[in-house]
C-alpha cells in the first residue's frame, strides 16, 4: 500500500447540507436547550407584559381651493396640488401641545399632557385625505375614549382658531361698502360661525377586537423557531472549534488502511470485562491475525492518535482473544507515561525493564503472570515517571527483550503511548511485524491524527489496519446466551485458562 496518505479533499467532501445535519444531530442537546430557553423566556415576557389596545378615530382633510385673497389672513388648510403634502400639513396643524393639554383636561383621572403625547399617533390612511388618530390604552374603552377625545379637541382647536381669524378679518373690512367685499364678508361670517371647513371629524373610534401585537402563543412559537436557528448556529460554531474526528471516514481519510474490526461501545466497561459483542469483535481481529501469521513469534505494536482512544482496552481484549484461541501471549506495556496494563490485570509488584538495565536480568525474570487472565504474561517497561528520560536506552533494550520473547510466545503485544501526541513508539516501528492503530470516532483528536499520519508517511510505515472503538456495528444476537449463561461461560473460560485445559 502506498504510504503517502492523502489529506481531506474539499472536492470530494459531502454537500453542505449533510455536514450541517450531522453537526445538529451530534449536538441536538444544545439545540433543544436553546429552543427551551427561548420558549420559556418568550412565555415569561408575554405573561408579564400588560396588554395594550389601540382604537382609531378619523379626521377628513378638505384643503381650501379658492382664492386666498378673499380670506384676509384666515389660516385654513390650503390646497397645494399634492394630496400627500396636504395631509402632512394637516397632521402638523392637528398635532400640538395645546391639543394634548386640552385632551388631558377632558379625560381627567390624573391624565397629563405627557400621557397623551406618548399614547397618541396621527398618520395618513392609505395615502388619501383621511387622517387616523390612534389612541393606545390598557383597556379597549380607554383607547376609544382617548382617540375620540383627542380628535374632537383637535377639531375644536382648529374651529376656535379659524373663528378668531374670521372675526379679525370681518373687523378689518367693516365700514367698507365695496361690492367686491360682499362675497368675502359672507364667507368670513360662515367661518366665524362654523369654524374650519377644511378639517372635519369624520368617524368615531371603534372598540378594538383584541390587544395589540401577535397572540402570546404565536410569540412563543416564533421564539422557539428563532431558538432552532440559534441552536443550529451554535452547533456549527462548536463543530468548527471541535478537533475531534467524528466518524470512521474521518479516520480513514488520514490513514487509509483497512478497518480490521469495529468494536461496539462497551457501555462504560473497561479492561477485559466486556459484553459478548465486544468479545466477538476482537475474536474477528484474532482470526484475521492468525490468517496472516507466519512461523515464529509475531510482534504487534498497538498505538493510537490520542489518549482516551481505547488503546489499552484493545490490547487487553485482543490478548484475551488470542489466549482463548490457545496462543501463548506476552503483553509489554511500553507506555512510559501512563502504564496501566499491570493495574488492570491485577499484576502484583511488576518489575520494570528500566530497573533491569543495570542488572541485566533476563526477560523470564521480569515477566509476571496476569491473575485475571492466565496464562498471559505481562512485562512492564516503566518503573516510574522518571523513566521517560531513559527512552533511547529502553528502546535499544527492547530489541533484546523481543528477541528473548520469541521462543516464549506466539504473539507479543506492545501497548505504546499515543503516537499522535508523543513519539515514544516511533523507534519501535522498525522492529515489529505489524502495527495496529486504535481510533474512537467522537473522541480521537484530529490534530493528533494528522500528526500520527505524518509520522507514518515520513517513516514509510503502513499500519496493518484500524481497530475502531465505539463503532456503530450491526450486532447479531444469534450467538448470545441468556445473561446468566454468558456469565457462567466467561467464568468457565477463565477457569479453563488457569488450569491449562481446553
Amino acid at each position: 500500500m502506498n504510504p503517502d496518505f492523502p489529506r481531506d479533499d474539499p472536492a470530494s467532501a459531502d454537500s453542505a447540507l449533510w455536514p450541517l445535519l450531522a453537526a445538529v444531530r451530534r449536538r441536538w442537546w444544545l439545540v433543544v436547550l436553546i429552543v427551551a430557553v427561548c420558549g420559556v423566556a418568550a412565555a415569561v415576557v408575554t405573561g408579564r407584559k400588560a396588554p395594550s389596545y389601540t382604537a382609531q378615530a378619523q379626521i377628513l382633510a378638505k384643503p381650501f381651493s379658492g382664492d386666498e385673497s378673499t380670506l384676509f389672513g384666515v389660516r385654513l388648510l390650503q390646497n397645494s396640488g399634492d394630496p400627500t403634502r396636504d395631509v402632512e400639513t394637516a397632521i402638523t396643524l392637528l398635532a400640538n401641545q395645546a391639543t394634548e393639554t386640552t385632551t388631558a383636561r377632558r379625560l381627567g383621572d390624573g391624565t397629563t399632557q405627557r400621557d397623551v403625547h406618548d399614547h397618541i399617533a396621527l398618520s395618513a390612511i392609505g395615502g388619501g385625505d383621511v387622517i387616523g388618530v390612534d389612541g393606545t390604552a390598557d383597556t379597549p374603552e380607554g383607547a376609544v375614549r382617548l382617540a375620540d377625545t383627542y380628535a374632537r379637541a383637535a377639531i375644536d382647536a382648529r374651529n376656535a382658531l379659524v373663528a378668531q381669524d374670521a372675526r379679525a378679518a370681518i373687523a378689518q373690512i367693516d365700514g367698507r361698502n365695496e361690492a367686491a367685499l360682499v362675497g368675502p364678508r359672507q364667507q368670513l361670517r360662515t367661518l366665524r360661525d362654523k369654524g374650519d371647513p377644511t378639517l372635519l371629524f369624520s368617524q368615531q373610534a371603534a372598540a378594538p377586537e383584541g390587544p395589540d401585537g401577535p397572540a402570546g402563543w404565536l410569540v412563543v412559537v416564533a421564539a422557539m423557531v428563532a431558538g432552532v436557528l440559534l441552536g443550529t448556529v451554535g452547533a456549527l460554531l462548536l463543530e468548527r472549534v471541535d478537533r475531534r474526528v467524528r466518524d470512521r471516514a474521518g479516520l480513514l481519510r488520514r490513514v487509509p488502511v483497512p478497518v480490521l474490526t469495529g468494536v461496539p461501545s462497551p457501555r462504560g466497561r473497561h479492561g477485559i470485562d466486556m459484553p459478548p459483542a465486544v468479545r466477538e469483535a476482537f475474536r474477528t481481529l484474532q482470526i484475521q491475525l492468525d490468517l496472516r501469521r507466519t512461523e515464529g513469534c509475531r510482534r504487534i505494536l498497538v498505538t493510537s492518535p490520542s489518549s482516551g482512544d481505547g488503546k489499552t482496552t484493545a490490547v487487553l481484549n485482543l490478548a484475551f482473544a488470542l489466549v482463548s484461541a490457545g496462543h501463548r501471549v506476552i503483553v509489554i506495556d511500553f507506555d512510559l507515561r501512563k502504564p496501566d496494563v499491570a493495574r488492570q490485570l491485577d499484576v502484583v509488584e511488576p518489575t520494570g525493564v528500566a530497573t533491569t538495565i543495570a542488572t541485566g536480568q533476563p526477560l523470564t525474570e521480569i515477566m509476571r503472570p496476569a491473575p485475571r487472565l492466565p496464562p498471559l504474561r505481562v512485562v512492564q517497561v516503566s518503573s516510574g515517571p522518571g523513566d521517560v528520560a531513559l527512552l533511547p536506552t529502553l528502546t535499544r533494550r527492547m530489541e533484546v527483550v523481543l528477541a528473548e520473547a520469541a521462543p516464549l510466545a506466539d504473539y507479543v503485544l506492545l501497548d505504546t503511548s499515543p503516537l499522535g501526541e508523543v513519539s515514544d513508539a516511533l523507534p519501535l516501528l522498525e522492529i515489529v511485524d505489524d502495527v495496529l492503530v486504535v481510533g474512537r470516532p467522537g473522541r480521537t483528536d484530529g490534530r493528533s491524527l494528522d500528526a500520527m499520519a505524518g509520522l507514518f508517511q515520513r517513516s514509510g510505515i503502513t499500519p496493518a489496519g484500524w481497530v475502531v472503538m465505539g463503532a456503530e456495528t450491526m450486532v447479531s444476537t444469534y450467538y448470545e446466551e441468556p445473561a446468566r449463561g454468558r456469565a457462567d461461560g466467561l467464568r468457565g473460560a477463565l477457569r479453563r485458562l488457569r488450569t491449562g485445559t481446553r
